[in-house]
């Protein structure tokens, strides 16, 4: 089972760095291509075995200030905020914390609301005309997840599509160096 700080959790309010300003030496070798691919993590992840979504939270509320900020919201605009764990063969390997403002839920992006225990990447990734911002990295404070061994590295972007985005950031636990890698050869 993943404990985790949920006050620092949720919030995901860390400084972030464009991924070509993070010293890839400091990374964990095979970690890296997980935290630069710019390819659906959830297609990658089902093809390493059975991949089930657990959400913790899916509701309206309060975005952080660098969440805000990032999507250019204003003080008090709606967002629903989308926290789950993602899961291959029932080990969790990912935390995401999603953000998608009321202004985005348009087009088909209005049944994003209705997901449930389907992964919001492999929603997004069907539909054409999907863009994505630069990816962006952190490495989270070890208090955030108590009992994971060291501290967790995390990515960012926003999809674009409808009004200001969709911003997707996801936190990768040690399990998912257990998992065969899908990018090749290292």
């Amino acid at each position: 089972m993943t404990l985790m700080n949920s006050s620092a959790a949720q919030q995901f309010d860390y400084r972030w760095s464009p991924v070509d300003q993070i010293n890839k030496v400091k990374v964990p070798k095979n970690l890296w291509h997980w935290l630069v691919t710019e390819d659906s993590l959830t297609a990658k992840l089902k093809s390493l075995g059975t991949l089930t979504v657990d959400v913790l939270e899916d509701t309206w509320g309060t975005p952080t200030a660098r969440e805000r900020k990032r999507l250019t919201l204003r003080p008090r605009e709606a967002a629903r905020i989308r926290t789950v764990l993602l899961k291959v063969d029932d080990k969790a390997v990912i935390y995401a914390r999603s953000i998608i403002p009321a202004r985005s839920l348009k087009g088909h992006w209005r049944h994003v609301k209705n997901l449930k225990e389907k992964p919001l990447g492999g929603y997004l990734f069907q539909h054409k005309g999907l863009s994505r911002s630069r990816i962006e990295v952190t490495q989270l404070p070890k208090r955030m997840f108590p009992n994971q061994p060291s501290a967790l590295w995390a990515r960012r972007s926003v999809f674009h599509q409808f009004g200001p985005g969709i911003l997707v950031n996801e936190a990768f636990f040690d399990e998912i160096n257990q998992l065969k890698t899908p990018f090749g050869l290292l």
